[in-house]
């Protein structure tokens, strides 16, 4: 039932945007890129927010998790967003939401990345996706596999993937939508500024 709500608020949201095309123009939870994670939230709070520091980085951007404790989300179980560690602004750059699937209902999860990807067609009908699958390199089996559906922007790219997980593995199934800068797209594709 949740995941029928999401779909709703995520169709109603995708139709008000049918002309949109900057990666600003596009809300998670509210959240826009441009936005200063202080309009949400305390400083003290962000600084406690789970995040990737301890991962191989040149950390131009932090990357940091919120979840339902954190802030009250409609449709998504948890939030990523990007931004410069030492940016007193604390402006984003990238923001994502994630939707958990239930544990064995790959078809329910798999049919939530096809009707996410079928909306973004409608709203970029001038942009050709690019989508593939892949392994995801967590899964060192090659058996956990993740697509993806990408739309490039003028200033960025939207991403919609889906995470197929193994029963080996200890990760739930999910669906994720991202919207990064070009700047973030950039620095992901350089191995997080590593290469």
């Amino acid at each position: 039932m949740r995941l029928l709500f999401s779909f709703i608020i995520l169709i109603l949201s995708l139709q008000s945007l049918t002309n949109a095309d900057e990666v600003g123009d596009f809300e998670i939870e509210g959240i826009s890129i441009g936005d200063s994670l202080l309009d949400y939230f305390e400083k003290k709070k962000i600084k406690k927010f789970l995040n990737y520091d301890h991962l191989p980085s040149d950390m131009k951007f932090r990357i940091s998790e919120i979840y339902q404790e954190d802030f009250n989300m409609n449709v998504y179980d948890g939030i990523q967003v990007f931004y410069k560690p030492n940016d007193k602004k604390f402006i984003i750059y990238s923001v994502s939401g994630l939707i958990d699937c239930t544990k064995g209902n790959k078809k329910k999860c798999e049919s939530t990345f096809n009707k996410i990807s079928e909306d973004l067609k409608k709203v970029f009908k001038n942009i050709k996706p690019e989508t593939r699958s892949f392994p995801h390199f967590d899964d060192k089996s090659g058996k956990s596999i993740v697509k993806i559906s990408s739309f490039d922007l003028i200033d960025g790219r939207i991403t919609v993937s889906f995470t197929d997980w193994t029963k080996k593995m200890k990760f739930t199934d999910n669906v994720a939508v991202e919207v990064h800068t070009r700047e973030v797209s950039n620095w992901i594709n350089s191995n997080y500024g590593t290469n």
